[in-house]
């Protein structure tokens, strides 16, 4: 039971603090603690010089990912629960997206906050998860776990130990990053659709990616809004009926205007 409510909670919510040794610290999750602060960190410029090395071994920085929007996310390795989820559903939305391509107009990294995880533990994970490697999709650890927490806590990602149950207690959180590397937007969990993907792109590039289909990005833009109290993105309801009204009253000045304008020709013909 305690393994299911850490693993809903995961899911649930934008998790909590950095990963400790004592094993007397309480493992209790307060819902409080584990929120991301959206607010305080959208727009915060993630640090391009961190190093990362992926599955085999190449070493590659943040800063290589710059030049296009990037879906970045925070998983560990050993995890054989929440994590694999989320990366598997990760992989259907890239493969659901259809008016964008990973690798061509935009990038997605998946990078682990823990200390212990090496480029063995990427590859068995990949495995264990049926994890197909995509074009544009990097799986990387830290170079050096020292930058594991001033990174994660740069985006309010915050994690922790979980002795009773035995996980690491963390967010599900994708973090849609700009091409200039700033925060733009977070979405969670498995609620997420390849159509919440594709407008948090249009967040994150609203002017670079797919430039064809720039006027569709651009009506798509506006029509919907990202909804922070479902967090996700919905039909943006007071538009709609902003211009419900205002065509409403352009649609009564004309009929006024033809409704004067034959009274007008009447009177003329009579006087006439």
């Amino acid at each position: 039971m305690a393994g299911l409510v850490g693993g809903m909670c995961a899911l649930a919510w934008p998790v909590t603090s950095p990963a400790v040794d004592d094993g007397n610290i309480d493992s209790t999750i307060d819902p409080k603690v584990v929120a991301i602060d959206e607010r305080s960190h959208l727009g915060v410029r993630v640090d391009g010089r961190y190093r990362l090395r992926d599955a085999r071994g190449k070493t590659l920085t943040l800063e290589s990912f710059r030049g296009k929007p990037l879906i970045l996310l925070f998983s560990y390795y050993t995890c054989d629960g929440v994590c694999g989820t989320i990366n598997r559903h990760l992989q259907s939305l890239i493969d659901g997206v259809q008016r964008y391509q990973a690798g061509k107009d935009f990038a997605v990294l998946t990078v682990s906050f823990d200390r212990n995880d090496d480029a063995a533990a990427i590859a068995a994970f990949q495995q264990r998860n049926r994890l197909v490697d995509k074009p544009g999709w990097t799986l990387a650890i830290l170079e050096d776990p020292a930058d594991i927490v001033p990174l994660t806590s740069s985006v309010g990602v915050r994690f922790f130990w979980s002795y009773r149950d035995r996980v690491f207690v963390h967010p599900n959180a994708f973090i849609f990053v700009s091409p200039e590397g700033r925060v733009v937007r977070y979405l969670y969990g498995t609620l997420v659709t390849a159509k919440d993907v594709e407008l948090a792109l249009i967040d994150a590039n609203w002017e670079k990616i797919a430039e064809s289909g720039k006027l569709i990005d651009i009506l798509a833009g506006v029509c919907f809004s990202y909804n922070f109290k479902e967090g996700r993105y919905t039909i943006n309801v007071p538009l709609f009926v902003g211009m419900g009204s205002l065509l409403l009253g352009i649609g009564l000045v004309i009929v006024s205007f033809l409704v004067a304008r034959k009274k007008m020709q009447r009177r003329e013909a009579t006087n006439g």
